[in-house]
């Protein structure tokens, strides 16, 4: 049967992620799907990262190992893993992400069915503690049961090109949220310089948008197939982090991308973490990649600027770090003769700083139900991966109003439970 079966693929580029690999392993090794294969990239760690793969190589074969003796960096760690992926289909994860039980046979079935050959969809996250009293937390996306579409590329990429927004939930990059076929990578590394399938600095969203563009077509299923794992070591927060340790991880990753510029669009300034660079700079590498045939509206760049300073009115940015973001969008603002609008958004723009810590405790957004980690004993991401398919068919459906309705209920369950009459007992001789 595993002959008549694709190969799937998930490769886990990481570096000093053992307290987290681990159980981001675990969530690989309950797969049940015949011919599935793990190839961890190991970038040079420091810790026991190395120790942790090597003792679950030994429970599971399907695992594999890349060790690299020397740091790569993480473009290169995550392209010496794809490399060693044979045909069929392909994902990657962090070392803090992992699996849905049952997802890869999940997949499968979704591809087949569709006959497409990229897949992705929604994501719920495990947020761990930050160790400085941080609330832990399982994040779910409310649904109304679970549905497949078909995505028009162009429509995709359009709108990201209008938001400048690439982690929109139909994004599919095959980096946490999404699975494609080697075909599709293969495709993409025919067009590049250098052979390589990763283009842009930052590896994840750049497969979104390249790999939409390849297909024409995707599926997008709302049923979550693997779960974002989110850490002090995480480089988002690396970047927007205040200790010593965040600072140097977060200097190395700059380091190594100090040679690969963003677009020449976009004044070929050094890597930025903002969302709406990275995703300007996304969509216009894979436009320039010969015989890409992707198609987007034409990008503005005045509207870049806007969402941009949006954005970073609300980022929590360390004072050095906001100078760095505005002398890079004031480079692209020289370039494109749009200073004066550069000037007018420093000067209007507020920044947005958050006066209380975060929020503690289970509750509902607009569009998430968040479930407080310590109050249902979920104390990593694996525990969080077993518990997703319950919370998101069960609580994940349940509206503020129906939240109320089951608050009724149970108010009328107990008048219930305690409204009786007394009788007495049969006589009988």
């Amino acid at each position: 049967m595993n002959v008549l079966l694709p190969k799937f693929s998930v490769i886990i580029p990481q570096k000093n992620r053992a307290e987290y690999l681990i159980h981001t392993l675990k969530t690989c090794m309950i797969q049940d799907y015949p011919n599935f294969e793990v190839i961890v990239g190991d970038d040079c760690s420091d810790d026991n990262s190395v120790e942790v793969v090597k003792e679950c190589m030994a429970k599971d074969s399907r695992i594999k190992l890349i060790a690299h003796n020397d740091h790569v960096g993480m473009r290169d760690n995550f392209e010496s893993a794809l490399a060693m992926v044979r045909p069929g289909y392909v994902m990657a994860l962090g070392g803090d992400d992992g699996l849905v039980p049952g997802c890869i046979w999940r997949m499968y079935e979704i591809l087949k069915e569709t006959g497409v050959e990229l897949l992705t969809w929604t994501t719920p996250s495990f947020v761990y503690p930050d160790g400085d009293g941080g609330p832990s937390s399982l994040n779910i996306r409310k649904n109304r049961g679970n549905y497949i579409k078909i995505i028009k590329s162009e429509d995709f990429l359009n709108s990201i090109a209008s938001s400048f927004f690439y982690l929109s939930e139909e994004c599919p990059m095959f980096y946490i949220k999404g699975v494609a076929s080697t075909k599709l990578v293969d495709k993409v590394k025919s067009r590049t310089a250098d052979g390589c399938f990763y283009y842009c600095p930052t590896p994840d969203g750049f497969s979104g948008v390249v790999l939409a563009g390849e297909a024409g077509i995707y599926a997008y299923t709302n049923e979550p197939l693997s779960i974002m794992g989110t850490t002090i070591k995480s480089q988002g927060r690396n970047y927007l982090g205040k200790t010593e340790q965040a600072k140097r991880e977060s200097k190395e990753f700059f380091n190594d991308n100090i040679r690969r510029t963003i677009h020449h669009d976009l004044a070929s300034q050094q890597y930025s973490p903002l969302i709406s660079l990275m995703t300007a700079d996304f969509l216009l590498t894979a436009r320039d990649l010969p015989g890409w045939p992707g198609k987007y509206n034409e990008i503005s760049f005045e509207n870049l600027l806007r969402k941009s300073f949006k954005q970073m009115q609300y980022d929590q940015y360390e004072t050095d770090a906001l100078i760095r973001e505005m002398e890079i969008l004031k480079a692209i603002a020289e370039q494109h003769n749009l200073l004066p609008l550069y000037n007018y958004l420093a000067r209007k723009c507020k920044r947005k700083i958050k006066r209380c810590d975060q929020q503690k405790g289970s509750r509902i957004t607009p569009r998430m139900i968040i479930l407080d980690a310590e109050q249902y004993k979920l104390s990593n991401l694996y525990e969080a991966s077993l518990a997703v398919k319950f919370a998101t068919t069960v609580v994940g459906k349940l509206t503020i109003m129906e939240w109320i309705k089951v608050c009724f209920n149970t108010v009328i369950s107990i008048v219930r439970y305690f409204n009786y009459k007394k009788e007495p007992f049969p006589r009988y001789d």
